[in-house]
Order: C-alpha cells, then structure tokens, then sequence
C-alpha cells in the first residue's frame, strides 16, 4: 500500500472544506502524502469527475488511495465505497463516480464503507467527506486491509453512470463527439480519443480533418498551442489523450461562447461534414 492519499472534489478552495479533510488525515496518518489532484470539479458534475479520476488516477503510484467527493446525495441512503481495482484503491460514494474503475478490466472488488470506529464523531450529516472518508483513507494508506472497511459487493450491485462516448461513422468518416469539461485556461475537453481519429484517417496526417463546433470549423489537429497565433483557435491533443479546442494565449470557451455538452464534429478533407 502506497502512503499517497489524493483528493478530487467539487468544494473549490474558497472555503476550509478540503483543508479540514487534510487535517484529518494527518491526524490519523502523519506520514501521508497528499496530493490536491483537482478541488474545481462543476459543483454536483458526477460525470465531468468519473472521467477525470478514470483518465489520470495511473499517474500515481501503485497503491495509492483517491478520495473522490462529489456528493448531491450525501446525507440520504445512499452508500460509500472502497474500490480497489488496477492496484489502487477509490472511496467515493456509490452515485457513479467510479464508473470507469467498477467497468475497468482490472476491477478487483468493491466494499460498502460501514466502519464507525473509525469514524470522526458524531457524523456530520454534510460532510461525510471529512467524518468517513478522510479517516478510512488515512488507514488504508497506512496499511489497513481493504476487507476491513466493510462487506464485500457484487460487481452489478454498484451504480455506474452513462460517461459519454463519441459516435463514430466510419462510412461518412465522421466522428461525433462532445464538450465534457472547460479548464482553468477555457479550454475545451472533449470525449474523442486519439485513437479515434486514428481511426477515422487510418493511421494518417491529422492534418486532413476538420473540426466542427459552435459552426465554425477549424483546419487540422495540432501538436502545440504554438502552431496558430496567439488569438486563433486550434484543436490539440491535450495532455490526457483527448481530444481539446483551445485558443492560442486565450479563452476557447469564452471565444466561442461554448458550453459544456455542446456537440463537436470530426470530419475528413474529402467529406463536408456537418454536426
């Protein structure tokens, strides 16, 4: 077991709640390295944050621990989950946000989080992120068994959610996808892969396709921000493997008055494409 606890959660900075978390961890385990992996998930996003742990949680150590706190149902019935699977360990609540990890083919066993000694007391019934899984963290990084959390669940027992996958037409060679997250700097993440553009030109240039959102279309995919001028707009493959509409030294989002959900189109040279 790794001693690296990272944490993903919704709260934003302004407040104490991510701090207090941390507290509580170096209470319960002095030694711990923790890593603020994103604290600016879209309030409530359960989909924006199952895509994110499910795309770099591999960066990290075999045997870390991620702590994922997004929560609209905290309070209610619903459970909290250790998912140990790819030799690292999730605790999330069961509402989706270990979608990828619960579908990943190395997917080794999931617990329901039900170990009230170990608890910070009495409970908050708003913040569980800080009373249940703050503390459960701190002992499995220090090495505390993962059956130790509580009863073993089946696979199909836990909730995953629809993460949106790109439509993919290989005779109009067109690859439909979609904004699923705006960065700090506007950027524009989408849910196509590389692969799939691999796909759709065999293998060749990315320079012969163009890229359909917000109707303007953009000529080929680039390898730096700095291939266009500061102020154009450029797809790029960003840094998780997906897909990205930014603006050179500029705001994508804002420049496009772009949204989250918004549809975006890859098509070839030879074909005129429309979303």
């Amino acid at each position: 077991m790794s001693n690296i606890i990272t944490l993903t959660t919704d709260f934003g900075l302004q407040d104490e709640y991510v701090g207090v978390m941390k507290g509580v961890i170096l209470s319960r385990s002095p030694g711990a390295t923790i890593v603020d992996l994103c604290h600016f998930i879209a309030r409530q996003d359960v989909c924006q944050a199952a895509m994110l742990i499910g795309s770099v949680y591999q960066y990290f150590p075999k045997g870390t621990v991620h702590v994922v706190v997004v929560d609209p149902g905290v309070g209610s019935a619903r459970r909290l989950l250790l998912v140990s699977a790819d030799n690292h360990y999730f605790l999330a609540p069961d509402n989706g946000l270990l979608t990828l990890l619960i579908q990943h083919a190395g997917f080794v066993a999931a617990y329901h989080i039900d170990c009230p000694r170990h608890y910070i007391t009495p409970v908050s019934t708003t913040f569980h992120g800080r009373d249940i899984m703050a503390p459960v963290a701190a002992l499995l990084a220090d090495g505390m068994a993962p059956d130790e959390v509580g009863p073993l669940l089946q696979r199909q027992e836990l909730l995953t959610v629809h993460v949106a996958q790109p439509e993919i037409n290989k005779d109009q060679h067109k690859v439909i996808g979609e904004v699923v997250a705006i960065d700090h700097f506007g950027n524009l993440l989408t849910n196509i892969c590389e692969k799939n553009i691999y796909d759709l030109v065999n293998a060749g240039s990315f320079s012969g396709v163009k890229v359909l959102v917000r109707n303007i279309t953009i000529k080929g995919i680039q390898k730096a921000y700095a291939q266009e001028d500061p102020g154009n707009l450029l797809a790029i493959i960003g840094s998780r493997g997906f897909m990205e509409i930014a603006v050179n030294q500029g705001n994508g989002a804002t420049n496009l008055d772009a949204e989250i959900g918004d549809k975006v189109a890859i098509t070839t040279d030879e074909f005129p494409g429309s979303l």
